[in-house]
């Protein structure tokens, strides 16, 4: 039987075919495109990974009293991986991001600064995620906001020594907490209800500060100043207003003398001090949502001098 003829052009045609097929055989399968949820997922992953790495570097460096916030934020990403284990292998860039990519110094204050944004930032991104994300993504956002707000913690031995007058500013600073303790006290006898929970809480962090500030004394030599008997208010509140006012104003003097050890030798008091002012004037905003001045706990400037004109002037 005669065998049928191929042309020259069809053997050309079906010799490109099988090359073809053979490299393709040879291409791996293009991997699978992320979920709009799993891409979220692995940009909230590599944050986590970068905020635990920040963290690293602080503690690192004698920051102990960091490593609980870091395993926090070791623990959301442990939870993420786990919810999403697709996004974190060899082509999760998110598992690579363990050091910090930006030449940007690390200090307390810029994780703060960043759990604060980060915190802002997490009810936006609830929109368009499962149900059971949403509510871990809240939980997270709740933490980070926590850790923005932790209280400031006392400074340990100063490294350059302190000076006398830095133990007389340290006990103003006493002695406005014990007026801060008095002053909440009387507050929480006359209020109910929410406010008097907030009340309840002011009073216990003052506590604890006036707490810490005796000791803080007494390690460095001093003698604590004692609380007076009494202190004078500019009013006794009759209802929840007026206790909102009234606290305020109790932070506004916290701040204003707290503002003075700003002013010690030791660069630690210094921080100590305008953290706590921070502290102070946020809290003073909760109860009186209204921003007042440009300089919190800066005395007020001198009204301008009336310039009386002179006869024929």
């Amino acid at each position: 039987m005669r065998q049928p003829h191929l042309s020259r052009r069809a053997v050309l045609a079906g010799g490109a075919m099988v090359a073809l097929a053979g490299c393709s055989a040879d291409v791996p399968p293009s991997p699978p495109r992320d979920s709009p949820e799993q891409a979220f997922a692995r940009a909230l992953i590599a944050e986590k990974a970068k905020t635990v790495a920040l963290y690293d570097t602080l503690i690192a460096k004698g920051g102990a009293r960091l490593v609980p916030f870091r395993d926090r934020h070791q623990a959301h990403l442990a939870e993420l991986r786990r919810r999403f284990p697709q996004v974190t292998g060899p082509t999760g860039s998110p598992t690579a991001a363990t050091t910090p990519t930006t030449s940007a110094k690390v200090t307390t204050a810029r994780l703060r600064s960043l759990e604060r944004k980060s915190a802002a930032l997490r009810p936006s991104q609830l929109a368009g995620i499962s149900p059971s994300l949403a509510q871990l993504v809240a939980s997270i956002g709740a933490c980070e906001a926590v850790h923005a707000l932790a209280p400031v913690k006392a400074p340990g031995p100063a490294r350059g020594g302190t000076r006398p007058g830095d133990v007389d500013k340290l006990r103003k600073a006493l002695a406005a907490e014990h007026a801060a303790v008095f002053a909440y006290g009387l507050l929480g006898a006359r209020t109910a209800g929410s406010m008097r929970v907030r009340i309840t809480r002011a009073y216990d962090a003052h506590r604890d500060r006036r707490d810490e500030l005796r000791g803080l004394i007494t390690a460095l030599g001093g003698k604590p100043a004692e609380p007076a008997p009494s202190y004078a208010l500019p009013s006794v509140p009759s209802s929840a207003t007026a206790a909102a006012r009234l606290a305020a104003h109790v932070e506004s003097g916290i701040v204003a003398a707290y503002l003075e050890l700003v002013a010690a030798t030791a660069a630690e008091l210094r921080t100590y001090a305008a953290l706590v002012m921070q502290e102070a004037a946020t809290r003073s905003y909760s109860f009186r949502p209204a921003i007042t001045t440009a300089f919190p706990g800066m005395p007020a400037p001198a009204p301008p001098k009336q310039t009386t004109p002179t006869p024929g002037g």
